[in-house]
């Protein structure tokens, strides 16, 4: 029998719970198992990317909303210093307070009031001059020695840019005894050098609580804080404090951002800074983390029961089946009594039974018709031996008869009449032989004649020899018993190849054994193909392939039953040998002697 080699010999050799077992646990539960960690890993990256964009999108957000009201306000004091009228009503040496009062309620009033309703984030809009003339009240001060010590004047005086934003700390004018955080814009008014007399200053005051109401919007997403240039916490005010180290994602429980608040030149290096708490990535997570780890159960639950019961039904049946097969090997015929079902397993069982039920049957049948058989054994094996002789292979007459009329087409019909007299003896003793045996050295004489037709047939390309122990060529043989296996040779190994072609028969005896060989230098065969010709040998005769062998090997068989015994033997590119050894048996000793020698005629 074949063996399955390789990998699939291995899992051949795997009993069957273990195969369903790894077959479960290789291709349900891992791969269910990693697909699932896979989903969580990738949900929860997503989670996470999702909600730094979102507090990105939140920084970003009131960044912009602080930035508009900071440009309102630089824009407002662009609009207040290009004022030509302010400047001039500025500048101007009042005789006394009734000539001042007289211009602030002309004109000087009337400048700041639009202002104030247009911009709702401003909280006040202040001017102070040297001007000793005027009276400090309402959106207009005289620049005196207090204004000239505040944060904002040092800011405004110090820097050569036009416009400065700053916060800072200062007396609450509501409070003298407390203090109070502005958030102010500040800027020389100078844009008219023909009113440059007195030196002129505008501070525009943003409400604090605006840019706190932003920060606050934002509070369910992050803390944000609003960074000056050197580190200090502006907003929220609650934190207002000297410069601090801006906190790193590492060295907090949660993930903190920063973003600069633009790059013009008044707002330089100012940043917001947000920090966000880790339970809120954590939250997420564990949401999706535990719809996940529930998908994860029924995906790995619900398969693994359907699959246990497939599979439990599987191994049980074939395991049962497997079990009464081992009685029948010791001659127990066990019915399985079980619900076999419609699928394959089932219908292995039915049959199991039905095989169970006939063998039984077929047992008491053969005791009953022992004796009557014995009596038609006798006629069966004569009727097979005249079945088999009917179906001797013909080709070898067509291919005679092809040279013939190539030879003759060639040289004119005068080269044929030897072939054609081999071919009428050949055909004269098929016809008239019994069922007898004949002596073995009368079928090499029918072998013989067929080789010369071969040689015609390959002229010097071919040669042929026989070597013939005189005490073997009396033994008697079955007729056809040595040609077939030299046409054999000759049509499947002679005729492939290129050069000389030899064949050569030897027959000899040992003791009461008498052996027949027949060798040839063809193409030969692999050892596949050799042990696929030995298993064929036992095969019936409905296909064509190697009739000739197998005709002689059943006939050998029937006649001598296991005294026989039959070879096959061959290379590659070497040639083929073939033989068999048969009781030897003689008939009368009074036969004529044909002892034949090398023929390369």
């Amino acid at each position: 029998m074949r063996q399955s080699s390789g990998w699939l010999g291995f899992v051949n050799n795997i009993p069957l719970r273990w195969k369903f077992n790894l077959i479960y646990l290789l291709c349900v539960l891992v791969p269910i198992l990693t697909i699932n960690v896979l989903f969580f890993w990738q949900v929860s990256e997503y989670i996470q990317s999702r909600e730094l964009n979102n507090l990105q999108i939140a920084m970003e957000r009131l960044n912009k909303k602080a930035m508009d009201m900071i440009e309102g306000g630089v824009t407002l004091s662009h609009s207040v210093a290009t004022d030509r009228t302010l400047h001039e009503l500025l500048d101007k040496e009042y005789a006394d307070s009734v000539d001042f009062y007289n211009s602030l309620n002309g004109v000087l009033a009337g400048k700041m009031r639009p202002f104030m309703s247009a911009y709702t984030y401003v909280e006040n809009i202040s001017v102070f001059t040297e001007n000793p003339t005027i009276i400090s009240g309402g959106n207009y001060f005289i620049l005196n020695e207090r204004a000239k010590h505040s944060p904002w004047y040092e800011a405004a005086s110090n820097s050569s840019s036009a416009v400065q934003v700053l916060m800072y700390e200062s007396v609450d004018p509501m409070n003298a005894q407390s203090s109070k955080v502005y958030f102010s814009i500040v800027r020389k008014l100078n844009d008219y050098p023909m009113y440059g007399h007195y030196a002129k200053y505008l501070r525009i005051d943003l409400k604090v609580s605006s840019f706190e109401e932003i920060l606050e919007e934002e509070k369910p997403y992050l803390a944000i804080s609003m960074l000056d240039p050197v580190g200090r916490v502006l907003l929220p005010t609650s934190r207002y404090s000297l410069p601090m180290d801006v906190p790193d994602s590492g060295e907090t429980d949660g993930l903190s951002f920063q973003i600069p608040m633009g790059n013009l030149s008044y707002i330089q290096d100012w940043k917001l800074v947000g920090l966000a708490e880790a339970d809120r990535f954590q939250s997420a997570v564990q949401s999706s983390q535990r719809f996940i780890w529930m998908l994860a159960a029924v995906s790995t639950l619900l398969p693994t029961a359907l699959i246990f019961v497939m599979l439990r039904s599987y191994n049980y049946r074939i395991r049962l089946l497997s079990r009464h097969m081992e009685k029948a090997k010791n001659e127990k015929f066990d019915l399985i009594m079980l619900r076999e079902g419609k699928d394959e397993i089932g219908g292995l069982i039915r049959s199991y039974n039905r095989m169970t039920t006939q063998i039984e049957s077929l047992i008491n049948d053969v005791y009953k018709l022992e004796i009557q058989q014995k009596d038609m054994e006798l006629e069966r094996i004569r009727a097979e031996m005249k079945l088999l002789q009917s179906q001797v292979n013909p080709h070898f007459l067509f291919n005679t008869l092809n040279a013939m009329l190539v030879v003759s087409a060639k040289n004119g019909y005068t080269e044929v009449t030897d072939i054609i007299r081999s071919l009428s003896q050949l055909l004269r003793r098929m016809l008239s032989w019994s069922d007898a045996a004949v002596p073995l050295q009368d079928e090499l004489h029918f072998t013989e004649m067929y080789l010369k037709i071969e040689k015609f047939r390959f002229a010097d390309r071919f040669a042929y020899h026989f070597h013939i122990e005189e005490d073997a060529s009396h033994c008697l043989v079955p007729k056809m018993c040595i040609q077939p296996l030299v046409e054999n040779a000759c049509k499947h190994g002679l005729q492939a190849i290129n050069g000389q072609r030899v064949i050569r028969i030897e027959a000899w005896r040992t003791d009461t054994y008498l052996h027949v060989q027949v060798e040839d230098n063809g193409k030969g065969m692999d050892e596949q193909r050799v042990n696929e010709i030995r298993r064929l040998m036992n095969e019936s005769l409905n296909t064509d392939e190697n009739v000739g062998m197998r005709n002689v090997y059943k006939r050998l068989r029937l006649l001598y039953g296991e005294r026989v015994h039959f070879y096959i033997d061959s290379r590659p590119n070497e040639g083929t040998r073939i033989g068999y050894r048969i009781p030897a048996l003689f008939g009368d000793e009074g036969g004529t002697q044909h002892v034949f020698g090398a023929a390369g005629r």
